[in-house]
């Protein structure tokens, strides 16, 4: 991988193997100097050199993809300011144990609860900085709270698509909620940080396969979780380990989720750089701008739609999220946009910290993985997982979303993550040249909400299967 701007000092710190030299650009233009509008494709896509995963790049210079590069300046459309002030107010007390588990300094011990980032500075000659950036990332999804989605999951070839399947999910997270939410989660007794419920519905041989996880605080307690097949009629344990792999065969593993969803305890971090790159945004959103300040029924924006009591669901239109959705799409070798391509991204240069995640466990399916997160609001961009050989396997891009603006039931401002395209994510498979898409067609999405905990007990697991 190469990546330009990265830091002096780091390339230092680090082998210089992992990172090559920074890279002069086309024309000596900086990637934030590009043109706002313009179009990244194959008679252009050198201005991309190091700013996306070479693997990524590969697919502009082909011809298999193109996106806009947005300019957009500042963070105001971006950071939500509750989170921020929050997570200041967290500077100094936290820190990582030996096991990778964040803690109190004052008393060593994993605290009940934070609220925002535990670490709003990250310097990058601290050792222990990938795996800050690693909490503030599981933080920040934290904030958002605990939601509910139908997710279609969609198996698609070069040339189209294959196979899809529906999933209906829950999320509940029992830590680092807005302090409104938080008050909520009640009593804990289990000490549990985050559970999920995930049931297939469609189509008719596999539905009703459930897969229910438990994440504890505990940093040396593994993960529970278990399955219901039908075909077996009974639930059974499976090992945590077996999250690296892909969900029914897909390109999907339960580790990748909303970006990374692996326990942090069960992997070594390492920052190895610094810099910029191209971030993969919900192109709609950013041309349509704030979906909750344009409330004209006739506008082709999402609709954010305030739930009774709590949480909001988020309603999209129905938009293009891959070229076969399109009606002059014919898939041509070298003349036209591969069947996966994710016309719905606009690309925004974005600073980030860069993270290598290498699995304690030898059998973990993947041998490292890099991540890029945002340095302000440590979402993450492009994930290429990697062999054991350190040979690149494949991609997890979620995309990124403003912020938008809203109000609490009781008037309260309040500031939600929101698109206006839905939610298709980008599992793409390089060594056999396939990917999994989710979120097509777009379904909508609940935050916010109060999942009642008998969701997510074992014995309900055979009641949800089929």
């Amino acid at each position: 991988m190469s990546f330009p701007y990265v830091s002096k000092l780091l390339v230092a710190a680090v082998a210089v193997a992992a990172l090559l030299p920074p890279a002069a650009l086309v024309h000596g233009e900086p990637i934030d100097e590009v043109p706002s509008g313009t179009k990244l494709n194959k008679t252009n896509w050198e201005i991309a050199k190091g700013a996306v995963p070479d693997e990524i790049l590969e697919f502009y210079k082909r011809g298999d993809y193109e996106n806009v590069i947005i300019q957009k300046p500042g963070n105001d459309w971006l950071v939500d300011p509750t989170l921020v002030a929050a997570s200041k107010a967290n500077a100094g007390k936290y820190d990582i144990d030996e096991n990778g588990t964040v803690v109190d300094k004052a008393t060593g011990k994993r605290p009940d609860t934070i609220l925002g980032r535990p670490f709003p500075d990250i310097s990058a000659d601290d050792p222990k900085a990938g795996s800050k950036a690693i909490w503030n990332w599981f933080y920040t999804l934290y904030w958002e709270g605990s939601f509910h989605t139908s997710s279609p999951v969609n198996w698609i070839s070069r040339d189209g698509p294959l196979r899809r399947i529906s999933t209906d999910v829950h999320f509940k997270y029992y830590d680092g909620n807005p302090p409104e939410f938080q008050a909520k989660i009640g009593e804990n007794p289990l000490n549990i940080l985050a559970r999920t419920m995930g049931v297939v519905v469609q189509p008719a041989d596999v539905n009703g396969i459930v897969n229910l996880n438990w994440r504890f605080r505990d940093g040396d307690k593994e993960d529970n979780a278990w399955t219901y097949v039908p075909a077996l009629r009974r639930v059974r344990p499976i090992n945590p380990a077996n999250r690296s792999d892909g969900l029914l065969g897909s390109d999907i593993s339960l580790d990748d989720g909303p970006y990374f969803d692996g326990k942090p305890e069960d992997f070594e971090f390492k920052l190895v750089g610094e810099g910029k790159v191209l971030a993969h945004f919900d192109g709609v959103a950013l041309e349509k701008g704030s979906p909750v300040e344009a409330l004209d029924p006739e506008e082709e924006v999402s609709k954010l739609v305030p739930e009774a009591g709590t949480g909001w669901r988020l309603v999209s239109p129905e938009v293009a999220l891959i070229p076969p959705q399109l009606d002059d799409w014919q898939r041509k070798d070298g003349e036209n946009l591969v069947a996966w391509a994710p016309i719905q991204y606009s690309l925004v240069p974005r600073p980030v910290w860069i993270v290598e995640a290498t699995p304690k466990n030898p059998y973990y399916l993947y041998g490292k993985q890099i991540m890029y997160f945002d340095k302000d609001t440590f979402r993450g961009y492009w994930k290429n997982k990697y062999d054991w050989k350190g040979n690149a396997l494949a991609n997890w891009a979620v995309p990124a979303m403003p912020i938008t603006k809203t109000t609490t039931h009781d008037g309260k401002p309040f500031y939600l993550r929101t698109g206006a395209g839905g939610n298709a994510a980008f599992a793409v498979n390089y060594k056999q040249d396939r990917a999994t898409v989710t979120g097509m067609p777009v379904l909508p999405t609940e935050y916010h909400i109060q999942i009642d905990d008998k969701i997510f007990e074992v014995d309900r697991v055979s009641r949800m299967g089929k």
